[in-house]
C-alpha cells in the first residue's frame, strides 16, 4: 500500500471517529488490501486523532469471531488511551452507535516489551504483566455494518475497538488457572452470554505472547502501563441506549457499564 493511499484512508476514518459518522466503505483507491496495509493505516490513523494510546487489543482470539469476520488468524489493534473506563461508567448512546460488548482478560504490563528479533515466550511475557482485570470491550466500529466490510477495513479502524472498561485488579491471579475461568454476559439481569478462558488461544497468556510476535514483526514494542486485551470469550452481544450491562467472572469478579438514553 503506498504511504499517500494510507494517509487517506487513515484521515477519512479519523473524521469518522471525530464527528461520529458511520462509513459504509473505504473508497477503492484507499482500500487496505492485507493486514500489513492495515496496520500502517492504524499507525497514521493514531497520530490523526492525536490521542496516546493506551494499550492494545487482540481480535479474533476465538473461532467464533473469526467465523464472524472471516478471519484465518488473529489480529491487533490500539486502544485510544481517552476510551479506557473504570467498571461503573455510564456511556453516553449517542457516542457508540455500532453497538456490542465482549467479555475479556485485561493485563497491564509493568515491563516494556521491545521490539527484537528474537520471538517472546509465553513465561517472558507472563513475567512482563504487572496486573490482570476483568474486563468489557465495546465494540463501536466506525462502518455501519463491519461485518460486511473486508477484514482489512476492520483492522485499520483499530480493530473496531470504541471503548475499554476495566474491573479491579485481581490479587494472586497467577494462581489461578485462566483457561478455566468462566465468564457471564447479561443485559438488564438476563443471561445473554457464556464462555471460558480457554476460548482464548488456549489460554489468554498465549494471546499476550501472540502479540507480542506480531508487533516484533513491524519493529513496534509494547512499554509498561499498556493494557492488552486478550481476546473475547463469545461473540459480541448487541446493547441498547438504557441497558445495565455486567461481567461475571468466577474467580475474578464483576465489570459494570451503564448506557444513557
Amino acid at each position: 500500500m503506498k504511504a499517500e493511499a494510507a494517509a487517506g484512508a487513515a484521515r477519512l476514518l479519523a473524521e469518522a471517529w471525530r464527528m461520529g459518522a458511520r462509513l459504509q466503505d473505504m473508497p477503492a483507491e484507499i482500500r487496505p488490501k492485507t493486514l500489513a496495509d492495515s496496520y500502517r493505516v492504524q499507525e497514521r490513523l493514531v497520530a490523526e486523532i492525536a490521542i496516546a494510546p493506551g494499550g492494545w487489543k487482540i481480535g479474533c482470539t476465538s473461532a467464533a469471531a473469526r467465523k464472524i469476520l472471516k478471519a484465518r488468524a488473529p489480529f491487533a489493534g490500539r486502544v485510544i488511551g481517552t476510551r479506557i473506563f473504570a467498571s461503573g461508567v455510564i456511556l453516553p448512546s449517542s457516542g457508540y452507535a455500532v453497538r456490542g460488548i465482549e467479555g475479556e482478560f485485561a493485563f497491564r504490563l509493568k515491563s516494556a516489551l521491545p521490539a527484537r528479533k528474537r520471538a517472546y515466550g509465553r513465561a517472558e511475557v507472563a513475567a512482563a504483566v504487572g496486573a490482570l482485570h476483568p474486563a468489557i470491550e465495546v465494540v463501536d466500529p466506525r462502518f455501519a455494518e463491519f461485518t460486511k466490510v473486508s477484514l482489512p477495513c476492520v483492522v485499520a479502524d483499530l480493530g473496531a475497538n470504541g471503548a475499554l472498561v476495566l474491573g479491579p485488579a485481581v490479587p494472586r491471579w497467577r494462581t489461578l488457572n485462566l483457561a478455566k475461568v468462566a465468564v457471564r454476559m447479561t443485559v438488564d439481569s438476563q443471561t445473554v452470554g457464556e464462555g471460558t478462558g480457554g476460548a482464548v488461544m488456549g489460554n489468554p497468556i498465549n494471546a499476550v505472547a501472540w502479540l507480542a510476535n506480531k508487533l516484533n514483526e513491524f519493529g513496534v514494542g509494547m512499554e509498561p502501563g499498556n493494557v492488552i486485551l486478550s481476546g473475547s470469550f463469545i461473540k459480541a452481544i448487541p446493547f441498547e441506549a438504557g441497558d445495565s450491562l455486567v461481567a461475571l467472572y468466577d474467580q475474578l469478579g464483576e465489570v459494570t457499564l451503564m448506557v444513557g438514553d
